[in-house]
């Protein structure tokens, strides 16, 4: 476990509210908080007791709190020691401002768990939500039931009633300080990358992936650190192919480079811009000229931090993990003119290049030595293995690597392919896709373009049996939980036993109405909305929600009655479903059918002469 500065405060309020919670009505009724410099927990509600217990600390840790708990502070009596900017965002002077809600909707994308990827494991930022999934708290440990919130309305308390809404409110200081806790430990290992002054006003907590990429980059290498508001110019993104089709099974390999951005900026060295030296080679063309007699810092920072996480990985060593988090980032730098240092256009334009270069090399070389590619994908191809001989295969691979090496300035050992998954069968989805990358486009996809199926949406079944899935909208948040239910927990099973990926919509539907019956807030779907005057165009899903409804996330229930918001189509909550007396029939499953309609199997019209 982390060390925790002894001079944290965790703190949360309670307030009497007129409808919904405002931070900008809400009146303040008590004030709780943890202390860890003396390891205590305590309710007040004297305004000298609180400046008190603020000026002994020097780091103020909530949730939600810059947004609400320092807003209505502020406006109860202490706006001579908090400071609002135009932004909303409330914060108490000459102290280190934490907002845990803050920390996870920045970080969340970039940071793993046994169950995932935070990221897409967060359909809404509650405190409550959160701790259940990152597992600092059952569901044993949930708020206390029956609450009654207009308690906190009432201008006196009975005995009772103080007993319970202290209880109510010590329970959210002691999950809010287990989270801080949590935090703590999960980017412990991030210190090592900081200067003491980053340290010490916990940027390894409070900053972006980016510039918490760009500060430990910065610290290496001495700089001191530059920012720019310039905007950048856009440059090409990576190469992914068209499927060759829509079903494979058989021996199939998913080859990866290795870390295929940082080999790149390393190899060709790419910050090292030059009058002289490398500009291709024979094999590849690049806009830029680089030096090719000397490595540049940072390309030898690059290769130090891919040979420490190594290490480090073998090691089991948590420091992996900050390593990987800046390895990943670099590439987005350069191409950010935010990040003075790193920003360099040509830099970053010349890197996707020649990614797309050398995953198409390797397509081209798999192809003439008789694989049969079905699709590829940024650093990754795909093909079959007719000869079921990997050792054949490892020489085509490493005929690939030793070319591209062989026309790089600096060469590194560590670049290589590996097997990233052997695969027994893989489906493609027709449909409308992003192709934005059609200018990149090789003989191969000119053919498999026409075919209709989608870039970056699949589904392929392991050698080892594992689903593994690429879009689809079942990793959406917007997906409505029957649908993710369906497919995880009822699709992802026949699949493996099955190895298909269509089934009748008989299926579907016994299984849709089954289910709706058992749990009807399966039907609910995520809206996540901003002010509603922040849209353009008033006739928008999320401007009629965050009229209805205001800003934030609402999970919303589609129906055919016309109730709640929209215009068209209307959505409404569980509670005004239950309210007006709908049924199941009332649901409108539309959003439902096309979002399981890749995995419906195509009707077959009888030949109604077939008797004659």
């Amino acid at each position: 476990m982390a060390k925790i500065t002894d001079d944290v405060l965790i703190y949360d309020i309670e307030c009497s509210t007129e409808g919904k919670p405002d931070p900008n009505t809400d009146k303040l009724r008590i004030f709780g908080y943890y202390s860890f410099k003396h390891n205590k927990y305590k309710l007040v509600t004297s305004p000298k007791e609180i400046r008190e217990v603020i000026k002994d600390h020097k780091y103020l840790v909530g949730f939600n709190n810059l947004r609400y708990d320092n807003v209505v502070m502020m406006n109860c009596g202490f706006s001579d020691i908090i400071n609002k900017d135009q932004y909303g965002v409330a914060t108490f002077q000459y102290k280190i401002n934490i907002d845990m809600m803050e920390i996870f909707k920045k970080r969340a994308s970039a940071m793993k768990i046994k169950k995932g990827m935070l990221g897409d494991l967060l359909m809404k930022y509650s405190l409550d939500f959160i701790s259940k999934t990152i597992g600092i708290v059952n569901d044993e440990e949930g708020k206390i039931q029956d609450f009654d919130y207009t308690l906190l309305n009432k201008k006196t308390w009975t005995p009772e009633e103080k007993k319970l809404i202290g209880k109510y409110t010590l329970r959210d200081i002691q999950v809010t300080r287990k989270m801080y806790e949590w935090l703590e430990d999960y980017f412990d290992s991030f210190k090592d990358f900081l200067n003491e002054k980053d340290i010490e006003t916990k940027k390894y907590l409070t900053a972006s992936t980016a510039v918490f990429t760009y500060k430990a980059i910065c610290k290496k290498l001495g700089w001191e650190e530059e920012y720019s508001n310039e905007k950048g110019e856009k440059y090409g993104g990576g190469y992914v192919a068209y499927p060759a089709g829509p079903e494979f099974k058989g021996n199939i390999y998913c080859m990866d480079y290795n870390s295929l951005y940082p080999h790149i900026f390393s190899q060709c060295n790419l910050y090292s811009e030059s009058d002289f030296g490398w500009n291709g080679g024979k094999l590849f063309t690049v806009n830029g000229m680089y030096n090719d007699k000397v490595m540049g810092a940072i390309e030898k920072l690059i290769m130090e931090l891919y040979n420490l996480r190594l290490q480090y990985k073998k090691n089991k060593d948590p420091r992996e993990y900050a390593i990987k988090i800046n390895l990943n980032t670099i590439y987005g730098l350069a191409g950010n003119p935010s990040f003075k240092h790193l920003y360099n256009r040509t830099t970053a334009d010349d890197c996707t290049s020649l990614a797309r270069q050398w995953v198409m090399l390797a397509r081209k070389y798999f192809k003439e030595d008789g694989y049969e590619v079905i699709y590829t994908d940024t650093d990754s191809v795909f093909f079959i293995d007719h000869f079921n001989d990997e050792e054949r295969m490892l020489k085509t691979r490493d005929r690939i690597i030793k070319d591209i090496k062989d026309n790089v300035p600096f060469p590194q050992e560590t670049f290589d392919m590996g097997v990233d998954y052997k695969i027994q069968a893989m489906w493609f989805f027709k449909g409308k896709g992003a192709e934005k990358d059609d200018l990149y486009m090789d003989d191969m996809d000119v053919i498999n373009k026409s075919k209709g199926y989608m870039k970056k949406n699949y589904i392929f079944l392991t050698e080892d049996g594992n689903v593994v899935v690429k879009n689809l909208g079942v990793r959406k948040k917007s997906i409505s939980a029957l649908s993710r239910k369906i497919f995880w927990e009822y699709l992802v099973p026949k699949i493996k036993e099955e190895k298909r990926v269509k089934f009748p919509k008989s299926f579907f539907r016994k299984l849709i109405y089954k289910l709706l019956e058992e749990d009807i807030s399966l039907a609910q779907i995520r809206y996540s909305v901003n002010d509603a005057d922040s849209y353009k165009l008033d006739t928008q899903m999320q401007a009629q929600v965050a009229k209805r409804y205001g800003s934030g996330i609402h999970f919303l229930i589609p129906n055919t009655l016309r109730v709640g918001a929209g215009k068209g189509k209307y959505y409404c909550t569980l509670e005004e479903f239950k309210k007006k007396n709908m049924k199941l029939e009332h649901i409108d499953l539309s959003n439902v059918w096309k979002e399981l309609d890749y995995f419906i199997q195509p009707q077959v019209m009888k030949n109604i002469f077939s008797e004659y």
